[in-house]
């Protein structure tokens, strides 16, 4: 009996299949890219050796798929083993295949897989919904597959699909469409593509800036004309007057060099008014939460407020209420059991904003005689 390894090869959450283009009788169907183990070679040694040979890209074994099928290839019977594996250098081209294909969990039979690799999908198929990490956010949950993100849903989620689709309908740009819920209850989104900006590391230029703020006018202006019972997550405001995001900050937003090219997190969208996403914005943008020289702060909340439309006054006045609605909502969700917020306390926080809030209430003065 031959051994034979396959490569299932994984990227996004999506795994490459290959076409066959020979013998006649395989032409056509799909399979996992790999060959036969040499004698006195190990598996993974000849699966790399394979995958160099076939698609010209370099492979290495994360982990080896449970079990093996058995086939023939022209009149020899053979044992396939199947790994996953992460690419490692150069992109897959077909040098044996006439057609190759990322294709993600949903879509696996959606081509025709050579008997010898269709024992292994299920299996395969599990270990793509896990999906890979995304960075940003701040709750932790999403995972990138292929075009999508995948995140937890909850009571809020009908009446957060429902805003996201007025606001497609109404042409904001940079958000992300629905695609459903997949198979383990999780929302299917757009991904995002683009930079998150960490502002704990580096500033936003001044040109990311205001392109946030005019984001953010567009916004309140695309949704002043929904409205929606929920139930929402937000922990709510006093008096609101429209239903918007609650969380437009740098880890929620993909930048294309200067210009916002995607907003995400929506989970927190319910009932507010602009002067709360504009205090919030501006804490996590400028960003107030960091000591910066009061001087920059000054003139960096002028381009915000300006790009927004409204007086640096009004923002600046507006940072402190929206910054204690959000301690206090961390607490009260956490003592709720919110998974996400507890994610959240177990980085510091609300403390860890509390601090930073009394510093910038030290620094308002001076930061306010400024503009």
């Amino acid at each position: 009996m031959i051994s034979v390894v396959g490569a299932a090869i994984v990227r996004h959450g999506c795994v490459l299949a290959a076409r066959r283009s020979y013998p006649a009788a395989e032409a056509g169907r799909w399979e996992f890219p790999g060959g036969k183990v040499d004698a006195d070679e190990a598996p993974e040694s000849a699966l790399a050796r394979e995958i160099t040979e076939e698609l010209g890209c370099t492979v290495e074994v994360v982990r080896w798929l449970p079990g093996t099928s058995a086939g023939s290839d022209r009149g020899r019977g053979f044992e396939l083993r199947v790994a996953v594996c992460a690419l490692v250098a150069d992109e897959p081209s077909g040098i044996e295949h006439d057609a190759l294909r990322w294709l993600g969990p949903e879509e696996l039979d959606a081509v025709d897989w050579l008997e010898p690799d269709r024992p292994f999908l299920p299996e395969l198929r599990e270990f793509l919904l896990d999906g890979e990490d995304l960075p940003g956010g701040n709750v932790g949950g999403a995972v990138r597959i292929g075009s999508t993100v995948r995140r937890p849903t909850g009571p809020w989620t009908p009446a957060v699909h429902a805003l996201l689709a007025h606001l497609a309908e109404a042409g904001l740009p940079a958000v992300p469409r629905v695609h459903g819920i997949d198979a383990r209850g999780r929302e299917v989104l757009d991904y995002l593509p683009g930079r998150v900006i960490d502002v704990n590391a580096e500033m936003l230029t001044e040109a990311q800036l205001a392109s946030l703020g005019g984001w953010l006018r567009t916004l309140h202006a695309a949704a002043s004309g929904f409205d929606d019972d929920g139930p929402w997550r937000f922990f709510g405001v006093d008096a609101p007057t429209l239903i918007t995001h609650n969380d437009v900050a740098p880890y929620n937003v993909t930048f294309d060099g200067d210009q916002v090219a995607g907003v995400f997190d929506w989970d927190l969208a319910g009932p507010s008014h602009p002067a709360c996403d504009l205090g919030h914005t501006a804490w996590t943008a400028i960003p107030l939460f960091r000591p910066i020289p009061e001087a920059e702060a000054a003139r960096r909340l002028r381009i915000f407020a300006d790009a927004y439309g409204t007086d640096p006054f009004t923002v600046l006045d507006a940072v402190r209420p929206r910054v204690q609605l959000a301690i206090d909502g961390i607490r009260e969700a956490v003592r709720r059991g919110n998974q996400g917020m507890i994610n959240l306390a177990a980085q510091g926080e609300p403390e860890r904003t509390e601090r930073a809030l009394a510093g910038f209430l030290a620094r308002w003065d001076a930061i306010r005689d400024l503009l």
